[in-house]
């Protein structure tokens, strides 16, 4: 996005002072973009002002006053397919996580206690037609077991971009380039064991369970940027 440009946000939280905080940390980039903001109080608010003006992005709680945000989120999108939501939620349990991205299909799910800097992110990321997800939010889903094609598409690549630090996307790329840990060692300038002790961080994260299973998702990784 060009610097300056201007982006229409709806929030929608039963807590004024979560709306005023959230609204003070957008205003807070307004050298870096022009942020509109308008605010509802609640599910059905949210609702009619979505209907009545068209947002770049939509900033959801999932407890509200009256209809839920699952409930509010699907009805948006039921009017505007093409609406881009995302959930600012204290909730962290799968089941509340599944209610808004597997039912309602929103595009991205973050806790509230997320600084400045990662609620920009966000909100990037989905008016680039990605999907973002905090960590504890992706680890969730990645330890869900689900098989749909949310769950897919985040294992295989938004995974890796979320969960995984510079080295070891690094150390990742060079598995899937079918380098040995002595070789990535040699490479990278670092000890066998470190390259090792990233190596079971990187399965632990993306919830890998053996080698053949990392090989598969670096592949997987690898086609995806090529």
């Amino acid at each position: 996005m060009k610097k300056g440009k201007k982006i229409k946000v709806l929030i929608v939280d039963d807590h004024k002072m979560i709306r005023d905080g959230l609204r003070v940390m957008l205003e807070m980039q307004q050298d870096k973009y022009f942020f509109s903001i308008d605010e509802a109080s609640s599910g059905e608010e949210g609702v009619e002002m979505a209907k009545q003006k068209v947002y770049d992005i939509i900033l959801m709680d999932y407890q509200l006053t009256g209809i839920s945000g699952a409930e509010a989120a699907r009805a948006i999108m039921e009017y505007n397919p093409k609406s881009k939501i995302l959930t600012l939620s204290n909730y962290n349990e799968y089941v509340y996580i599944n209610k808004m991205i597997n039912e309602a299909k929103v595009q991205g799910y973050i806790l509230k206690n997320v600084g400045p800097e990662e609620l920009i992110r966000a909100i990037e990321s989905i008016i680039g037609n990605k999907h973002y997800y905090s960590n504890e939010i992706a680890l969730n889903l990645l330890s869900s077991g689900e098989s749909d094609a949310n769950y897919t598409r985040l294992k295989n690549k938004e995974a890796v971009e979320v969960l995984l630090s510079k080295r070891e996307k690094q150390i990742l790329k060079l598995i899937g380039d079918e380098y040995t840990n002595e070789e990535i060692a040699e490479k990278l300038s670092i000890g066998k064991r470190t390259v090792e002790t990233h190596r079971q961080n990187i399965m632990l994260k993306l919830n890998v369970k053996n080698s053949v299973g990392l090989i598969k998702v670096a592949f997987e990784v690898l086609a995806q940027k090529a």
